[in-house]
């Protein structure tokens, strides 16, 4: 009986020893290493990096010519013989020059003569008039009178505007473009005499894709490039409104000074324009992705390692990457295994090294 006592306390001292060196019977951080070992085990693995927003300048070129700022056609405002011929092609002019004249003898003439049947016709009217007032002359011989009088006074302003007419005078500043009459030559009404252009300040036109036309605004400032020329300032004092129907593209002008008329008209030119983008995140365009909702976005890592879908906006799309604003200053992306996991999700975050 004896025995078996003792043999009993040395079964359950053995079995006390296995059951503490089996670990079951350890410290609560043991414990918890291994609880958190098997939680881990259940979450996926994905890499992500770090992305601070930073201000971006995005800029487009565009492909244009020059053009002058305006072409005026002049042309003759009454019949007669070119007298005069001032300037030569390529010349420059200054609004309120003649630029080319008709003689004057026929015209002074024709002046002269009105003016002679005006003053004839008003001392008869007013002589007349005053006699009426007593009732020497009839009231029909009177209205005769008046119409000539009235008649006379048209005839007279119609030959002071021939006299003006007979000088061609320059509307603007400009160059000489072209003179389409020779002295000598009998012109008529209508025809063209020069054409006058205003190349100061000088366009440069071009298109705009869709894709960037909403980045221009009115007097934006643009980079003017000729060729082989160095660059010059401009801004941007036309966008059209409506796209061109076969190529959908919107025509773009700005304008340079050009006081020498250096910069000639035809001269293809490279319009460069800037915008600052602020608070944007470059990234990989690989991981855009979209949402149920067909929107476009990102897949990041919250404090908790939690994944959060978030929408972007787009601001450039270039070789480096996408550059996208609408997210947080600093923020963890996801760059690999986003397309296994979905908002909500516990993940195990690792950094990605080669992001």
């Amino acid at each position: 009986m004896k025995k078996k006592s003792i043999f009993s306390a040395i079964l359950i001292f053995t079995l006390i020893g296995l059951w503490v060196g089996s670990g079951y019977f350890g410290d609560d951080s043991q414990n918890k290493e291994v609880a958190d070992s098997n939680t881990k085990a259940n979450e996926f693995t994905v890499k992500y990096i770090e992305s601070s927003a930073s201000d971006f300048t995005d800029t487009f070129k565009i492909i244009g010519k020059t053009e002058a700022d305006s072409i005026v056609e002049l042309s003759m405002q009454t019949n007669g013989k070119v007298e005069n011929i001032y300037f030569n092609k390529g010349q420059n002019v200054l609004k309120g020059q003649t630029i080319c004249a008709l003689e004057t003898q026929n015209k002074y003439e024709l002046l002269e003569a009105a003016r002679a049947n005006l003053n004839d016709t008003k001392l008869k009217y007013e002589s007349q008039l005053k006699l009426a007032q007593k009732s020497f002359v009839s009231e029909n011989s009177l209205n005769s009178l008046e119409a000539n009088y009235e008649k006379a006074k048209a005839d007279y302003r119609n030959a002071e505007l021939n006299k003006e007419y007979l000088n061609v005078r320059a509307p603007i500043d400009g160059i000489i473009n072209d003179i389409n009459i020779e002295v000598g030559e009998l012109a008529t009404k209508g025809e063209i005499c020069a054409v006058l252009m205003d190349s100061d300040p000088i366009i440069v036109k071009g298109n705009v894709s869709e894709k960037n036309i909403s980045k221009l605004k009115i007097d934006s400032p643009a980079k003017i490039q000729l060729i082989g020329e160095t660059f010059l300032e401009g801004k941007i004092n036309y966008i059209s409104s409506i796209a061109d129907p076969d190529t959908r593209t919107f025509t773009v002008e700005v304008a340079i000074e050009n006081p020498d008329n250096q910069i000639k008209v035809g001269t293809t030119a490279e319009i460069f324009v800037s915008n600052q983008i602020k608070d944007s995140h470059l990234i990989p365009s690989s991981i855009l992705s979209l949402s149920d909702d067909g929107n476009i976005g990102i897949k990041i890592i919250s404090k908790d390692n939690m994944v959060e879908f978030i929408e972007v906006k787009v601001s450039n799309l270039n070789n480096e990457g996408a550059y996208v604003t609408d997210l947080p200053p600093t923020i963890r992306i996801i760059t690999v295994g986003q397309d296994f996991v979905t908002s909500g999700d516990i993940v195990n975050a690792v950094q990605d090294v080669n992001g």
